[in-house]
């Protein structure tokens, strides 16, 4: 074997429940951090204290056992600090698709995402364990004794059996458990004893180690290949390309911090961890791993230990200002400035002290200012096995370039542990998941990010999804994305032969599923808009076109809302006709004369509202049995509407004029309902008939499609939402929905360019979660006088001032002579020199809980 191979393998064996003993005998017990909230992806500064608490908690609680010995110094009581083993971890893997799905739906994905990783991230804390326990942890002189009584549980090979350390275990597991930590999982466990690997089955292999950085493999024979190519005086930078799945990798260590006892928010890059381990897309470093290592001393001890210092390092620097040397000042200024934190409040802050610090980067650093860390930056060179080794759990090795000394607030605001997640489900197997699409993944540690239609149903949230984002942002692209998939997803409520169930009834794992697909509608109001009818198609979808010569009557009252909802669809049918040829503020008198010309016609066979206003006309004006039920507004406004509907093709949409006329039916999978080359959307100052009329197409347009899949647990996706909204009936309409929505088992979603309108029409109340794409530098004021960035910083509860915000208003390129992409943007970034797509569309997902998580989507190429 090349001497540039090493084994690298674990140091330590898991024993279950976190509990691990290591190749020299010790124990440990880990457990996971929490990972919520993010720090990365944090709206604000309470998500950041809320994401320190655990370790804020847990740390000055594990320093409390260390026991109290009269007059002894730091140097006596070292021997007595807890050890502790922070151990962050996001290494890449192959993504595999949710098991929530159904068979056809995770093929289907693992085939379009083949070449697509993830991340697997979390962190682990880890307290080295003491044998005996009881008082004798009160009592040093009685724990010494203890200490020597160990020797009668040793085995044959001199090891303490696990039983002595069951009290110390017991201690810890419980302060972990008081924190929030919860006990990991094996195969958390198997991926932090081999981190560096990148598949889900981590086992020992080897890697190659060069003077300044490392290189991993997925096995041995990739390895030796790799040897040879570099025996023979092959760059190492280019074997990637040869080897998948293999990676150079560069162990730094970390080094002092700027730290001088400030509040950690008035210090700039207090969250340095999260920092380093979120992708370079993001922002970040990409680092696959960080460790922490050290003693937890005390707080009063390190207050002793400064006092001590202070004093020392004070008389140094008075003689050296005295000899005309100003080397020491500075550190004195920083001591008294730490000292003053020290002194404040009865119990200090304890103290990570003799603390080893190292970050594995996957790739070759040659230079300390690649690495993104606001401190000092060892490169380790020849020195990266140690430094590789010492991150290991249970390693007898001990490499220390640049020990640091830090107060517990420095590690807890840090990052360690927050992981920015979105969706319904992270793919992870959780109990809570739901079947969904695939929106993408998120953009700081690429986890799946999936959006389910039965959240509302299943979680009792409020129903809507509100999609956000000026023209040209991709809106259209991602609801179509998503779209696709949902259309291909089996009803999960509908069993095979139709039969309705209250509650899901989960996929089969291995077996094909033939139940009904839950039906989507898009309807896309736009004129002339994008041609997405190879897309739909290919997707074996339907397409409705509102230009297309048979859709007279399409969208009329009486033909798009079922007989089931006979009251509903007169109701509406008035409301219509009222509005449209009474103005706005039609009187009631023209309603109820509405009510009974519309109602006879209904009850004599009509199936249109033309042909029930004819037959109530012809009835009135011969005088018929029941012409005294008929209304005399019936001879005014026949011929008007006769008229209108053979002049306004708009009109005839919703005013059908031939019995047995084509319906809006929307089948299983994907309907498109395209406005075609008509223009239906309405300005909405606009207040002559022909508004009006357009504003009825489109509502008409969203209410039929409504009533084709209530109770089917269907999405209604649509695009241009606020010109539903142009007044008091659209904005009924809209919170009928978003009232009834989760009661009759589907989903709306509603996207929009113009936020405000929904803000100004309070429909809050109804929004449960949202997607906010780019909003443009233009970012036009709306109708209460703020942007629409800030409209939807107040839909979803966010701050104005923060990331979200800022982030909405990027353009997509810097400047429009180098067209240099702006990674900040959330618009999708194409290369300047060959058109290539860099990144995909980013869109902040709207959590219920308040979080808003930024999310790379990678739309299908025939969209693209």
């Amino acid at each position: 074997m090349s001497e540039t191979i090493r084994n690298a393998g674990t140091s330590a064996r898991h024993l279950g429940n976190g509990f691990v003993r290591t190749v020299d005998g010790a124990a440990w017990l880990y457990a996971q951090l929490p990972a919520q909230p993010p720090v990365r992806d944090a709206a604000n500064w309470t998500d950041r204290e809320r994401n320190a608490q655990a370790l804020l908690t847990l740390l000055p609680r594990i320093a409390e056992l260390t026991p109290h010995i009269p007059f002894a110094g730091r140097k006596a009581m070292k021997g007595f600090y807890r050890e502790i083993h922070i151990l962050a971890v996001s290494t890449p893997e192959p993504f595999v698709p949710s098991g929530k799905l159904d068979m056809a739906s995770r093929i289907r994905l693992q085939r379009e995402y083949d070449n697509t990783a993830v991340h697997d991230r979390f962190t682990l804390i880890g307290v080295r364990l003491a044998t005996g326990g009881g008082k004798e942890r009160r009592n040093v002189w009685r724990r010494m004794l203890g200490a020597l009584n160990t020797i009668t549980s040793l085995d044959a090979l001199g090891i303490v059996e696990d039983s002595a350390f069951d009290h110390d275990r017991d201690t810890i597991a419980q302060l972990f458990q008081d924190a929030g930590c919860t006990i990991p999982s094996n195969a958390m466990m198997r991926r932090a004893l081999a981190w560096w690997r990148t598949d889900r089955k981590p086992e020992i292999v080897p890697v190659m180690v060069e003077h300044e950085h490392m290189h991993t493999f997925p096995d041995y024979e990739s390895c030796r290949r790799a040897a040879r190519f570099f025996d023979l005086g092959g760059d190492c930078r280019t074997w990637r390309d040869h080897n998948p799945y293999s990676y150079p990798m560069t162990i730094v260590s970390l080094g002092a911090l700027p730290f001088e006892g400030q509040d950690e928010r008035e210090v700039q890059d207090s969250d340095w961890a999260a920092s380093l381990l979120a992708q370079g897309r993001g922002g970040g470093q990409g680092a696959l791993c960080l460790s922490v290592r050290g003693l937890l001393e005390p707080g009063d001890m390190s207050r002793e230990q400064i006092d001590k210092d202070k004093e020392n390092v004070y008389d140094k620097a008075m003689q050296q200002a005295m000899d005309g040397h100003k080397r020491n000042v500075r550190v004195a200024g920083e001591l008294a400035a730490v000292n003053d934190v020290y002194q404040t409040g009865e119990r200090p802050w304890p103290t990570l002290i003799d603390a080893r610090v190292h970050a594995a980067i996957p790739q070759i650093i040659d230079r300390p200012t690649q690495v993104l860390y606001p401190g000092e930056v060892s490169l380790n060179p020849d020195r990266q096995e140690a430094a590789f080794q010492d991150m290991m759990i249970g390693s007898p090795v001990a490499f220390n370039p640049s020990p640091v000394y830090w107060p517990v607030p420095i590690l807890a605001y840090a990052g360690l542990a927050g992981r920015s997640v979105a969706g319904d489900d992270m793919g992870r197997g959780a109990a809570s998941d739901l079947p969904g699409a695939l929106l993408g993944f998120t953009e700081a540690d690429l986890q799946p990010v999936y959006v389910s239609p039965f959240e509302s149903r299943e979680k009792h949230d409020p129903p809507c999804l509100l999609v956000t984002g000026a023209t040209g942002s991709g809106k259209t692209r991602v609801l179509l994305h998503i779209a696709a998939q949902l259309a291909q997803l089996p009803d999960p409520y509908t069993t095979k032969d139709g039969v309705q169930h209250p509650r899901m009834v989960p996929y089969a794992p291995h077996v094909a599923e033939d139940r009904p697909h839950i039906p989507i509608v898009f309807l896309d109001p736009k004129p002339n808009s994008d041609d997405f009818t190879g897309f739909v198609r290919k997707r074996h979808g339907t397409i409705v076109r509102l230009d297309s010569p048979d859709a007279n009557g399409i969208l009329d009252p009486l033909r798009c809302i079922p007989d089931r909802m006979r009251t509903d669809r007169v109701q509406t049918a008035v409301e219509m006709l009222s509005q449209i040829t009474g103005g706005k503020h039609g009187d009631r008198a023209r309603e109820l004369a509405l009510t009974t010309i519309v109602s006879y016609g209904t009850v004599h066979g009509a199936d249109c509202l033309g042909e029930a206003v004819d037959m109530a006309y012809e009835a009135y004006m011969a005088r018929g049995a029941d012409a005294e039920h008929i209304d005399p507004l019936v001879e005014q406004i026949t011929p008007v509407l006769r008229r209108v509907v053979r002049s306004d093709p708009m009109f005839q949409l919703i005013y059908g004029t031939r019995h047995g006329g084509r319906s809006l039916a929307i089948s299983q999978g994907l309907t498109l309902l395209s406005a075609g080359t008509l223009n239906i959307i309405s300005d909405k100052t606009g207040s002559s008939a022909v508004s009006d009329i357009q504003r009825w197409v489109v509502r008409m347009a969203a209410l039929g499609a409504t009533a084709a899949i209530m109770g089917r647990n269907g999405v209604l996706i649509v695009d241009e939402a606020w010109s539903l909204l142009g007044d008091e009936f659209g904005v009924g309409l809209v919170t009928r929905m978003g009232r009834l929505a989760r009661a009759q088992h589907y989903l709306p979603v509603f996207a929009s360019q113009k936020v405000d309108e929904f803000v100004d029409a309070g429909l809050e109340d109804f929004v449960g979660r949202g997607l906010a794409l780019g909003m443009g530098v233009r970012n036009e004021g709306g109708s209460t006088g703020e942007s629409q960035a800030q409209a939807v910083c107040r839909l979803f509860n966010q701050p104005e001032d923060g990331r979200l915000h800022e982030r909405m208003m990027h353009a997509r390129v810097l400047d429009t002579e180098s067209e240099a992409p702006d990674w900040q943007s959330l618009y999708a970034l194409f290369d300047p020199a060959d058109g290539r797509l860099l990144r995909g569309t980013i869109c902040y997902y709207m959590g219920v809980d308040g979080s808003a998580i930024p999310v790379e989507v990678r739309i299908s190429q025939d969209l693209v």
